[in-house]
Parts: structure tokens; C-alpha cells; sequence
């Protein structure tokens, strides 16, 4: 039976409804109100040295025992028998968190010394036999029934620390478990430090007015393998401001010191640990260095993730967008595949969700990246300086795939390719053009790209559609264009003089039907005029 159907027949066993019949009690359901003490912060485990890493430089400041520091004297009788105390001090560890704004302290205890306990005393284990709220028959047989060991930090048992925040030497607030706490169990408390500053530093402060909007949480168990005594105060910079008058920075600097004992340990003293300077700099760790966000990314698809860079072929790298990543602030100029960066990008929708995605194409002679299969990095900036890092299994064909003579066939199939289109990479609509002009292109009318051949000769007829908004329709010499109409530039370079490869003169490029034909159609559409009907001085030819 699930735990809402026990709860339901619970409830209908404690109350009988209008002379209906009473449901059969099922199973017992028990709730247990959790105090603070148990609600524990994920980084306290009893274990002050693991929990506060001495080697975490900067993040966490060790106050080590010195010859200052007080430790609980023991009577000479039960010497033997207790060896240390659980009230003694011997360090303190403590960090700050600017995230949550929390100040974490940590109380070590010194080793037991006992047979099969090779930690440290339990905090609060007054005559250290291994549990907090009993005594070892050896010291009552010697110190009587009035020598007792309070559970928790019961009766008049007390461990906590203070902090001298305004620099006088007194304490001005503690933090920790109170001697003369009404409640039982004592309750973990921040609250204002009571002192007398006519008596010396050293004298042990007082719990007074509670600051319960500053207390954090605490772990205290009675368990060998969690002994020590951990807690936090959050808000600690309100804290300081309301303390001192003055914002927490990270060169503030104030004092920690500690203190415990028990008034129920006949032959046992208390501990006094004299405060020592702790700078908030010093305190905290340094900022988490997240991760590159790493959104899905295929390269391609249309090849089974088959790459070439043997040869002058294109490679598409796409990027998928999501609620959480906006493809449009990725700064292309920033983009690199296998040390590679794009020859032009541009967005559109690939998955068929609501968010646009990108992509990326690269040249294969430019891309770096080991034969066979591999994992390839694609890897680049958001115009927020955010790094994004995305990698995906393609297997690369690259020279060693082929033969010289292979490559250098393949070489020539491509610059025919390229010059038959006059070096043109015709993108459909809905495609931006190349990455260099991706913030000054419009993204909803075809464009051509031009990708550089490595044929000179080749590119001696360049076409060039630039759909930059500012540029003005005059600057391309069409008739009855308005003087001040922003419009896409189409300009056709005029074959040199000298003719075609048959001879004959031409003043414009051999052009395909099918290209042509696309072209009268894009300057139609624009507003502008058909390239056959006019004469190449009013076209603009360069």
C-alpha cells in the first residue's frame, strides 16, 4: 500500500464521519518533527579535518594550538583512566562562502589516547569513554555520582566560540551551546556576547540576547567517528555590518576563539582558546571555474558523421538550440573545429523544435584532426564571454586515405566545381550569410557566398551578394532607385577584355540557365532590375 493510502486510512480511523462505518485502521503512520540540529549542511560531517582541508589555500583558515591556548586540567585520580577531555580545543578551521553568505566553523578535539578509539575525543565527552552522555564506572568510583556527563551538551556542559568583530579583544558575538540554556535539548544559538571588559580578554563570555536570524546549521553525534563539533552563521556580512558599522570585504579581518567545559566534571577544567585573526580574503575559496556549457552538436549527419580533410570539401557542424542556450549569441568569429574556423555560418531549424539551431561549415583542408575514428571538439564563445564545448565521434578521411595522384584529382574536381558556379556557395532562404558578416545580414532572403579558390586564375569573374542593411541601392547604378533606400548590393565583376576561351569578346560572365535565372529572379524580388536587360555601366560592374 502506498504511503498516501496509509495516511487516508489513518485520518478515517481517528474520525468517524456521520454514522458511516469506521474504517479499519491499516497500518500505524508515525511523523518525526526534525529540529534544526538534523537538517545538516552537506559539508559537515563530524570531521573537522576532512571537512575543512587544511590545504584548501585560500578557503579555509587554520587556528592552530599554541602555547596561549587553555587546556582543561585533570585531576591527577582520573588522570589515567579519562587522559583527555572531550571539552579540550585544540584548533579551529573555519571558511566563508560569499554564495550564501555563510561563515562555517569547525572545533577540533586532540586524540583520545584510548584503546581501539584512534580519533579524536567526542566533542563534549567529558571523561572520554567513547559516548557523550554516560560515565565510565572507573571515574564515578573515584569522583563519586556527582561527576556526570550530560548528552548533547545537557545540564551545565557548554562548547562554543566568539568572535571579537570590532577589534577591542572582547567578544562580541558567540556562537554555540550555552551553559545556562533553558531548553532541553540545548538548542545551537548565535546570539550577542555578554563580557566583562573591566576582567581580562581571557575570561570566558556569556550567551546573550539570541540572533536566531543567524544561526546556521550545526552537526553534533555522539559517534567516534564523527567527533567534532561543526556549526555555521549565515548572514554573517549583515552581521558584520550590524556589528561593526562597516561592509564585510575581503580584507576584513577579526579575531575567532573558542571555549568549553562543564560545571558537572568534578576534576575536570575548562578550555579557553585566546582569539586569533581571521581574514575573510584568506577564508574564501576561490570562484567554481563551471564547466563549458556543451550543447548537443552534430557534424555530418548527411555522411554518417564521415568527415574528409583530404580534400577542399565542405564540412557542416550544427548546433542545436534549446530553452537554456540561444544559438544566435554564439560569436561565430570565435567557432573552431579540429583548430579550424568557419568559411561562414548560419541559423536555421534542424530538429523541427521551437528553437533555431546553427550551423557551422568548415573547409577539409583546414581541419585538423586524427585519422579514423576520434572525437571532434567543437568549441567557441557566446557574446557574453561564456564558453560553450561540445564533442561528437566522426570518422575523418585524410591524405593517408589516398594516393597523391587521388588527391590531386580530387583537387581539380573541385576548383571545376567551384568555377562553373563562379566560386558561389548558393544558401537557400532562411539562410544567414558567411560568420564575418552574421550581425549585419538579414536572415529571411537567399544570399551567395563567396569561398576563396585556390585556383587564382579561377576566381578571375567573382560574384559578390552583399545583403549588409546599410548599404544604399544607388551605390549599385539602378535606375529610379531612391537615394536613401537601403538594399542588398549585387555587383558583377566585368569579364577583362580579351574575350571568353573562344575568342570572342564578352562584357559578362558565362552564367548558367539555371543561375541566371535565380539571379533575375532575387533582383525581381528586390526591387531591382533584370541583369539581362541592362547594359553592364548600369548594373554597377567593377
Amino acid at each position: 500500500m502506498s504511503l498516501i493510502s496509509r495516511l487516508i486510512h489513518a485520518v478515517q480511523s481517528w474520525r468517524r464521519r456521520g454514522g458511516g462505518r469506521k474504517a479499519a485502521p491499516r497500518a500505524g503512520v508515525s511523523m518525526e518533527q526534525l529540529d534544526h540540529r538534523q537538517l545538516l549542511s552537506v559539508n559537515f560531517t563530524g570531521n573537522v579535518a576532512t571537512d575543512f582541508p587544511a590545504t584548501s589555500t585560500p578557503g579555509v583558515v587554520v587556528l592552530p594550538d599554541n602555547p596561549s591556548v587553555i587546556h582543561p586540567t585533570i585531576d591527577a585520580s582520573i588522570a589515567p583512566i579519562v587522559k583527555v577531555s572531550g571539552f579540550d580545543i585544540n584548533g579551529l578551521r573555519v571558511t566563508y562562502t560569499p554564495e550564501d553568505d555563510t561563515l562555517s566553523i569547525g572545533i577540533e578535539q586532540p586524540p583520545s589516547q584510548q584503546a581501539g578509539q584512534p580519533g579524536p575525543v567526542i566533542a563534549g565527552d567529558s571523561d572520554n569513554n567513547g559516548n557523550d552522555g554516560t560515565v565510565n564506572p572507573a571515574v564515578t568510583a573515584i569522583k563519586g555520582s556527582s561527576f556526570k556527563d550530560f548528552p548533547d551538551f545537557g545540564g551545565s556542559e557548554f562548547m562554543g566560540v566568539f568572535l571579537d568583530l570590532k577589534g577591542t579583544g572582547f567578544a562580541d558575538v558567540v556562537a554555540g551551546y550555552s551553559l545556562d540554556d533553558p531548553r532541553s535539548p540545548k538548542q545551537y544559538q548565535v546570539a550577542q556576547a555578554v563580557v566583562n571588559t573591566s576582567l581580562p580578554p581571557t575570561t570566558l563570555p556569556d550567551f546573550g540576547t539570541e540572533l536566531p536570524m543567524f544561526e546556521g546549521n550545526v552537526y553534533k553525534v555522539n559517534s567516534p567517528e564523527h567527533p567534532n563539533l561543526e556549526f555555521s552563521i549565515t548572514h554573517f556580512s549583515q552581521l558584520y555590518l550590524a556589528e561593526t558599522g562597516q561592509p564585510l570585504t575581503p580584507n576584513t579581518t577579526f579575531k575567532l576563539g573558542a571555549f568549553a567545559g562543564s560545571q558537572d566534571d568534578p576534576g575536570i577544567g575548562e578550555a579557553f582558546f585566546p582569539g586569533q585573526p581571521v581574514n575573510i580574503g584568506k577564508a574564501t575559496p576561490p570562484p567554481v571555474t563551471c564547466p563549458p556549457v556543451s550543447p548537443p552538436v552534430i557534424i555530418n549527419p548527411h555522411s554518417n558523421r564521415h568527415i574528409n580533410t583530404a580534400h577542399d570539401t565542405l564540412i557542416r557542424a550544427s548546433v542545436f538550440g534549446s530553452s537554456g542556450f540561444n544559438v544566435a549569441n554564439i560569436d561565430p568569429n570565435s567557432v573552431t573545429l579540429g583548430g579550424a574556423h568557419p568559411v561562414f555560418s548560419f541559423d536555421r531549424f534542424i530538429n523541427s523544435d521551437e528553437w533555431p539551431d546553427a550551423t557551422f561549415v568548415f573547409r577539409g583542408t583546414d581541419v585538423k584532426l586524427p585519422p579514423g575514428w576520434s572525437e571532434a571538439t567543437l568549441s567557441g564563445n557566446l557574446k557574453d564571454g561564456t564558453t560553450f564545448s561540445s564533442s561528437v565521434a566522426v570518422f575523418n578521411r585524410d591524405a593517408s586515405f589516398y594516393s597523391p595522384a587521388d588527391i590531386a584529382a580530387q583537387q581539380q574536381r573541385q576548383i571545376a566545381r567551384e568555377t562553373k558556379n563562379n566560386g558561389f556557395v548558393i544558401l537557400p532562404p532562411g539562410s544567414p550569410a558567411a560568420s564575418t558578416a552574421a550581425e549585419q545580414t538579414p536572415r529571411t532572403s537567399p544570399v551567395a557566398i563567396s569561398i576563396p579558390l585556390k585556383d587564382p586564375a579561377a576566381a578571375a569573374a567573382p560574384l559578390k551578394v552583399d545583403m549588409s542593411t546599410g548599404v544604399k541601392a544607388q551605390s549599385v547604378g539602378v535606375k529610379g532607385a531612391k537615394a536613401d533606400a537601403p538594399g542588398p548590393v549585387v555587383s558583377i565583376k566585368r569579364r577583362e577584355a580579351g574575350g571568353d576561351a573562344g575568342g570572342a569578346e564578352t562584357s559578362t560572365p558565362q552564367l548558367s540557365r539555371k543561375m541566371q535565372a535565380s539571379l533575375n529572379k532575387y533582383v525581381r524580388q528586390v526591387g531591382a532590375v533584370d541583369v539581362t536587360s541592362q547594359p553592364p555601366s548600369a548594373l554597377g560592374a567593377s
